[in-house]
């Protein structure tokens, strides 16, 4: 019999959903038992080896959330402010790269841990900036009507 790996996945995010929402009476040893027990004695070892991994981590506290800095709160700020852009094609694409440029900045000042995911900020808006200065040929692919005509 092969593991019923859709089946198993749902059942182990709903147990761990369970163990970590702070559900009174959830026991994590129970909620383990209830999973070893969807891996079939003769599943492979390679499924036995992931599932028991998986299995023996719902034990395991989360992790805290993680803390941005400052230059990332910033940089998200920008972000909102410039999406959707308003104006005209020009007053946006214009919009759009000061966004940009400033998000940019910002990353180039942040630790190495956050740059990436500070810059990862500009890449909707420079695909959105690129769109405005080509426009694609049919309407209904265009993200934005302008208002300049």
């Amino acid at each position: 019999m092969t593991l019923d790996l859709p089946g198993f996945n749902d059942a182990f995010n709903r147990a761990r959903d369970r163990v970590r929402s702070g559900v009174p009476d959830v026991s994590v040893v129970a909620e383990q038992d209830k999973l070893r027990a969807l891996v079939p004695a003769d599943a492979s070892d390679h499924d036995r080896v992931w599932t028991a991994r998986l299995i023996d981590r719902l034990a395991e506290p989360p992790k805290p959330a993680r803390q941005w800095s400052n230059l990332f709160h910033e940089a998200d700020r920008i972000h909102a402010a410039a999406y959707p852009p308003k104006g005209t094609t020009e007053q946006r694409i214009a919009m759009l790269a000061e966004a940009r440029e400033q998000i940019w900045t910002l990353a180039d000042r942040a630790t190495e841990d956050e740059q990436d995911y500070i810059r990862a900020m500009t890449q909707d808006l420079e695909h959105l900036e690129k769109t405005l200065r080509n426009p694609p040929t049919t309407l209904t692919d265009r993200p934005f009507q302008p208002s300049d005509g």
